[in-house]
């Protein structure tokens, strides 16, 4: 038997040209969770509870315009959680001892 090895194992499904399958298990994920916990807001604000979770859900889905292909969550987590010293546009070391020497 031969297996056929996809080239790109990260591709997504696509449903149609907009809308791929992990936006469809994240709105439905989302809305479930917004379902549950519907219970726990004063009734006279269910409307706009139910706004702020659509809002959620488009935010959530949107790409942005610098890395269209991750979703607005994942560079949002990646901005949050990068190491700001990792990348130093100045040596510190080497600026430190050309001043001492002049």
């Amino acid at each position: 038997m031969q297996y056929k090895i996809p080239s790109e194992i990260g591709s997504e499904l696509k449903i149609n040209q907009l809308f791929y399958l992990t936006d469809l298990l994240v709105v439905l994920i989302l809305g479930g969770i917004g379902f549950l916990f519907r219970y726990a807001v004063h009734s006279s604000f269910v409307w706009y509870y139910g706004i702020f979770w659509a809002l959620l859900m488009f935010a959530w889905l949107i790409r942005p315009k610098t890395n269209p292909r991750l979703r607005m969550a994942k560079v949002l987590l990646l901005a949050v959680t990068r190491n700001r010293m990792t990348y130093s546009a100045i040596d510190h070391q080497s600026s430190d001892e050309q001043y001492q020497n002049e």
